[in-house]
């Protein structure tokens, strides 16, 4: 089972915590328990030797038992829990009693001379102790070694009448073993209560991590925008408000969001339609400004060649009447006629004036095409013919579907129906014919370099009256495309176009031109490698058109072009 982090870390603390406590308190104890049992083992060595004492003067030297009984009384106390030894010297430093097996240790021979071992005042703050009782003030007390009895505390009280001294070994192995028995029961106690507290942590710790630990979940989720996450805390502390809190933020941050995407999305399109309208109109004023520069000379020229035509054609009749009456001509002229061919100039001189006039007629009517395009002074709803919209369309994208290097020429079908004049914004129709038209030349860009004349590349455009409304039909036979590119062809910005040759606009602006600014409706069929046909239809009186810009629906069908 992996423990978290939090729990880790607390058993960490209480670990150096209870190591440090217990290590203070078995110093503490045992400095105090040597304090306590040396006061009581030298309290018990006193009585001993007092007792001891006592009965030593209480023989007389006459009494011929009394190094018998001696011996016994301090025999029985060997016998008390504690004692390592007892010794009773004459005043010489003979012994006279004692409690060793064999016989008395040198150290004990001549008390009265050898000062006892290990002596000093270290022992005298342990000797403070309330269970040691001196109250004639006369006990000795030091530390005494060997290898009879180990360690000992040895107290030493004096027989009354100077008659001798008692020593009392207490054995401070023993009481050394009391001390960590004691120690040791004190850690085996601290230890079973670090383990009842150690549990104890850990179920707080993990009533506490585990909601930490979804909420932390939780709060990555969040922050990978996945607004579908919830967490289930319903605790009423504050671990449980806390979470309250976060999902209410969630939620308000997840309709914030919402609120600045679909913010955004208006602000690109609406970016994108001015571009696209500021690109379109200073396209239609260039070429309003090309047609009206260009119609006054074509005006001037066509209207002067009439009567170019008519002069030509009176002095050609004058030469003719000048050769039948003037023959012959002196030699000069004879062979000026000759070097220019008056004959060939006299027959061809009139055809060169009609195909001037064609040429001028001509000009005219791709100027009447050009301002019909642009329609700069039609703003309002007007009623048009929707057959020059789309002739003047492609006109004005003529260069793009004759044959170029590598390509050939694009076969332009037309299908026109009996259509009458709808009102509409011709305009921005015409900026929709085109977007859609120039998509499908693109489309026929593969057709046109292989070169096949059994499947050359069409371009075919149809139209028809229906209830109301008309019906624009352009189809290709181009690469077509996929069905799930299809859902997304009218969506803002989207192009199936390599990068830098598509702004993905052109579709989105038609579909707001047809369907928002006037009520029609789009459809398109489309089948890889067989081509596509976008049809539009359009209302013959359309109500007032909705200029603001509208919001491009998800899922449209769409054609496969942009």
């Amino acid at each position: 089972m992996k423990l978290s982090s939090l729990f880790q870390k607390t058993l960490i603390g209480q670990i150096v915590l209870f190591a440090f406590i217990a290590a203070s308190m078995a110093l503490a104890s045992a400095y105090s328990l040597r304090w306590y049992l040396t006061g009581e083992y030298t309290s018990k060595g006193s009585a001993i030797a007092k007792s001891v004492a006592g009965s030593q003067a209480n023989f007389s030297e006459a009494d011929s038992d009394a190094q018998a009984i001696l011996q016994t009384i301090v025999d029985e106390f060997v016998e008390v829990n504690g004692v390592a030894y007892v010794v009773v010297v004459d005043a010489e430093g003979n012994p006279i009693a004692h409690t060793f097996e064999a016989e008395v240790p040198n150290q004990f021979l001549a008390l009265g001379t050898i000062p006892p071992q290990d002596s000093g005042p270290g022992l005298n703050r342990f000797t403070h102790s309330p269970n040691f009782e001196d109250s004639d003030g006369d006990v000795v007390v030091n530390y005494r070694r060997g290898s009879e009895f180990g360690y000992a505390i040895d107290i030493v009280r004096p027989i009354p009448g100077g008659d001798g001294k008692v020593h009392v070994g207490m054995d401070q192995a023993l009481m050394i073993a009391q001390i960590r028995a004691a120690v040791r029961f004190q850690l085996l106690i601290m230890a079973l209560l670090f383990g009842v507290s150690v549990l104890a942590t850990y179920v707080m710790v993990n009533r506490i991590s585990r909601p930490l630990s979804q909420l932390t979940d939780y709060a990555q989720r969040l922050a990978n925008r996945d607004f579908s996450a919830s967490v289930d805390i319903r605790s009423q502390d504050e671990i449980g408000l806390l979470a309250c809190t976060m999902e209410n933020m969630a939620a308000d941050t997840q309709q914030f969001i919402q609120q600045l995407e679909s913010t955004l999305k208006e602000l690109q399109q609406t970016q994108a339609q001015l571009v696209q309208s500021a690109k379109m109109s200073s396209l239609g004023q260039l070429v309003a400004g090309m047609a009206h520069e260009i119609n006054n000379p074509v005006n001037f020229i066509a209207g002067n060649i009439r009567y170019a035509r008519r002069y030509a054609e009176s002095l050609l009749e004058l030469l003719q009447l000048h050769d039948r009456h003037s023959q012959p001509y002196a030699p000069e002229i004879t062979d000026k006629i000759d070097d220019i061919d008056l004959d060939f100039i006299a027959e061809d001189f009139p055809k060169a004036i009609a195909s001037m006039q064609v040429g001028a007629e001509r000009i005219k009517d791709i100027v009447h095409s050009l301002r019909n395009f642009s329609r700069l002074d039609e703003a309002e709803l007007k009623a048009v013919n929707i057959h020059d919209g789309l002739d003047s369309t492609l006109l004005v994208l003529s260069s793009r579907l004759g044959k170029t290097q590598g390509l050939c020429a694009i076969t332009i079908e037309k299908h026109y129906g009996q259509l009458p004049k709808i009102e509409c914004l011709a305009g921005q129709l015409n900026q929709a014919f085109m977007n859609i038209i120039g998509n499908a030349i693109d489309a026929l860009a593969e057709k046109r370099s292989q070169l096949n004349p059994d499947s050359p590349p069409t371009l075919t455009l149809s139209t028809r009256c229906l209830d109301n409304a008309i019906e624009i039909a352009i189809a290709d036979n181009g690469i077509g495309m996929a069905e799930d590119l299809q859902q997304r062809i009218f969506d803002p910005f989207f192009t199936t176009k390599p990068v830098g040759e598509g702004s993905g606009l052109g579709l989105s602006i038609s579909y707001q031109i047809v369907v928002q600014r006037h009520g029609g409706q789009i459809q398109c069929g489309s089948t890889p490698g067989a081509g596509s046909r976008f049809v539009i239809t359009l209302p013959v009186t359309a109500a007032k058109p909705d200029l603001t810009p509208p919001l491009i629906p998800d899922g449209s069908v769409a054609v496969p072009f942009s």
